[in-house]
């Protein structure tokens, strides 16, 4: 007998802040040039933080400053990659004034890189003493520091193993219809619930909307869905059915491609982020001259960063860049994404 299991990658940014108080001010500046003062560890995305105090600067050159460091202590141990190269975050630190909100002027933001273990950024010159004391936001010879860091939190779950195939052909105990490209297709409301809430919830609004006569005519929920061929509806429906793409999208050929398009809209469209994980995964790897424009504006319109970056890196590539010059291709972005032609400027610059 065989054994079947799921899992998935999950993805999501999370953000965390931490208050640094210092109550004593006069008193830590006995502690020499180049020594620190440590926070207490916090934790943000499953790694452990902390922010590191100079009272009398980092180095030689910075003696009459308040130095401020931030450090990745050590990094989740429930990461489903080994993180070669560091954790990326984006830090913001501030000096807060006594109503407990930032001072402009001394709050600065930073996006890095963060080696493992013990890996550091910060500023050297964050502030003078002299500015501190003439600033206002020593109160009882105490001041405090606000550290906000933003990660992208991976982890890898276990999902419930659910096979709907027979359900999905069948279609016995169907309470839902939808309208779609000028088809009606049945479906089952508690699958919806499983896999889309979104679509769950239009099922549920639309029986609300019912009176209790309709309900007792048809207790089927009727949902027009605009916007969607009815293939590619049901090219959804049978991944909510049976966790699986339908196999001609195994051929890898253009109709495969073009699925993957609408698919991945759909799976944004109805949140459903592991599909839209696979349609990016299929996406990148058949990018093409002919094809990646229309793919880096999805990818742009649905915030699908790794299908962009892959869209990029096949761009900035001689080769690659004449032939869709050449076709016209950048005329298409500009008229509908220009904010992504600066991107790839940038992006070029540094390759």
């Amino acid at each position: 007998m065989s054994s079947r299991s799921t899992s998935a990658i999950v993805a999501r940014v999370v953000s965390g802040h931490h208050l640094l108080k210092i109550d004593g001010y006069s008193q830590t500046k006995v502690v020499t040039n180049g020594r620190h003062i440590e926070s207490c560890i916090f934790h943000v995305g499953g790694h452990a933080w902390r922010i590191k105090y100079y009272p009398n600067g980092r180095s030689s050159d910075n003696s009459n400053c308040i130095s401020v460091f931030i450090q990745l202590a050590s990094v989740s141990m429930d990461l489903p990659f080994k993180p070669d190269k560091g954790i990326s975050a984006q830090c913001v630190l501030g000096l807060l004034d006594r109503a407990g909100k930032p001072v402009p002027s001394y709050t600065f933001t930073f996006d890095r890189s963060f080696t493992a273990p013990e890996g550091q950024w910060g500023w050297q010159e964050f502030l003078t003493r002299s500015e501190l004391e003439n600033s206002g936001c020593l109160k009882d010879d105490c001041f405090t520091l606000r550290c906000d860091v933003t990660v992208t939190e991976l982890r890898a779950e276990e999902t419930e193993d659910r096979d709907f195939t027979d359900l999905l052909w069948k279609k016995e105990g169907a309470d839902a219809a939808f309208h779609v490209g000028g088809e009606t297709i049945a479906a089952h409301r508690w699958v919806m619930a499983a896999r889309s809430p979104i679509l769950k919830a239009a099922a549920e609004a639309e029986l609300l909307g019912m009176s209790e006569r309709e309900k007792k005519k048809t207790p089927m929920a009727t949902i027009r869905i605009d916007g969607m061929e009815a293939k590619v509806f049901k090219a959804l429906l049978h991944y909510i059915y049976t966790d699986t793409l339908p196999d001609e999208m195994d051929k890898g050929d253009e109709a495969a491609t073009a699925m993957a398009h609408r698919l991945l809209e759909a799976a944004d469209r109805y949140k459903m982020e592991r599909l839209k994980m696979i349609c990016e995964d299929i996406l990148c790897e058949s990018v093409s001259t002919s094809t990646v424009i229309t793919t880096l504006v999805l990818a742009e319109q649905h915030h699908s960063q790794r299908l962009k970056a892959a869209c990029i890196d096949f761009l900035i590539s001689p080769n690659n860049m004449k032939v869709v010059l050449e076709n016209g291709g950048f005329k298409h972005l500009q008229r509908s994404c220009p904010s992504v032609l600066m991107d790839l400027v940038e992006r070029a610059k540094v390759a």
